[in-house]
This record gives C-alpha cells, sequence and structure tokens, in this order.
C-alpha cells in the first residue's frame, strides 16, 4: 500500500542471512549517524529521530544530508517458508519534512498576500522547485541505499575487503603477527580480525 507521506522499497531476495543482511544496516545506518534511537528484533529494524535533538534538527535544515527531514525509518525482513526467499522492506517516513515545507509555503503565501513583490514570487517559485527536486533526489538516493546494502553488505566491510588481498597478506603474517592482529593490537578493523582468525584456525588445523 502507498502512503504519500513515506518512501516504500522492497525486495524479494533469495537464499539470505536474515541476521547478517539486518546487522548490515545498522551498521550502515550507524555510519551515517541517521538516527536518534535504534531497536532490533528478530524481523525488524526499527530507527527514530527525536525533533528536539540537535543532531535532527541539524539534519532539518540540512538538505544536502542523506537524511533530511526523516522522522523514522524501518527495515524488516519477512520469510517466505514456501519457497526459502524472503521480502526486504524498507520504510521512511517524510512526514516531518513535508510539514516543515508546508509550513514554510504558508508563510511564503502569507507574506505574498499583504506584501507582494516580483522578487519574493520568483523566490517562492525557486523554493517549490527545489523542494521537489529534492524529494525526488532523496527517493532516489534512499533506494540505491536499499538496494546497494542487499547487494554488498557492510559498505564499510566492502570497501576494506577490496582495498588489499587481505588473505594472501595473512598468509605472509607469522603466527605472532597474527595473534597480535587477534588480540585487537594492530588497530584493523573487525572484518580482518575474523580473517586472522580463520587464518590462524587454518594453520592449526595443518598441525
Amino acid at each position: 500500500m502507498k502512503i504519500f507521506y513515506k518512501y516504500m522499497f522492497e525486495r524479494e531476495c533469495l537464499r539470505i542471512d536474515k541476521d547478517d543482511l539486518l546487522s548490515a544496516f545498522e551498521q550502515n545506518f550507524n555510519r551515517y549517524e541517521c538516527y536518534h534511537k535504534i531497536t532490533r528484533t528478530e524481523n525488524i529494524l526499527n530507527l527514530d529521530n527525536d525533533i528536539l535533538d540537535f543532531n535532527y534538527l541539524y539534519k532539518m535544515v540540512n538538505p544536502w544530508n542523506l537524511w533530511y527531514g526523516i522522522g523514522d525509518m524501518n527495515i524488516s525482513i519477512i520469510p517466505n517458508f514456501s519457497d526459502e526467499s524472503y521480502l526486504v522492506k524498507f520504510s521512511i517516513s517524510i512526514l516531518r519534512s513535508l510539514v516543515f515545507h508546508a509550513l514554510t509555503i504558508i508563510i511564503f503565501c502569507i507574506i505574498l498576500l499583504t506584501n507582494y513583490s516580483t522578487g519574493l514570487f520568483c523566490i517562492f517559485i525557486l523554493f517549490n522547485i527545489g523542494a521537489i527536486l529534492s524529494y525526488f533526489s532523496q527517493y532516489i538516493r534512499h533506494r540505491r541505499f536499499f538496494t546497494r546494502t542487499i547487494k554488498i553488505g557492510d559498505f564499510y566491510k566492502n570497501q576494506v575487503s577490496k582495498s588489499y588481498d587481505w588473505e594472501l597478506i595473512l598468509k605472509e603474517k607469522t603466527n605472532s603477527e597474527i595473534k597480535e592482529i587477534i588480540k585487537g593490537n594492530m588497530h584493523l578493523p573487525d572484518i580482518v580480525i575474523e580473517l586472522a582468525k580463520k587464518e590462524m584456525g587454518n594453520r592449526n588445523s595443518r598441525n
């Protein structure tokens, strides 16, 4: 069902790890710092913004931010047991943004009715064009965020794994170096630490 004040995306996925995908969405949201409160259940990830929170107010007035004017978001992964597929749904409330723009338009109209000028009318038209373009832009960017997360998972892990051939690098490390990485003493990301544990496990199994 379409709701005028929400962006809604969905995709059917086969053979995915539900928990890994929810974690990927959670990590990507974390890095954008786009929410005030996050709650997670077995199949759902809820994110809420507090209108009184300074970070949210900053996003309200910063149109370049991906989460400009966002109130709350919801990721749900619904299993279809008949064919082992999952329906991934992403809904984003833009009601606060719509209210903000509506109030601005009302104020503009009052000013134009009481003190009309051509310059002010042009600003009013430009404001509306900009608002419409921003909604289209946000829709496209949020859809890309949704599809990229499904495709590659955690953005940061994907970037790290592509930057170097960590499996080859770790194979050339000594056991003591591998242990230091596993302990977290080398200040490397979690994905590299997991690969180090795997490499150490492979070495132990060969001995």
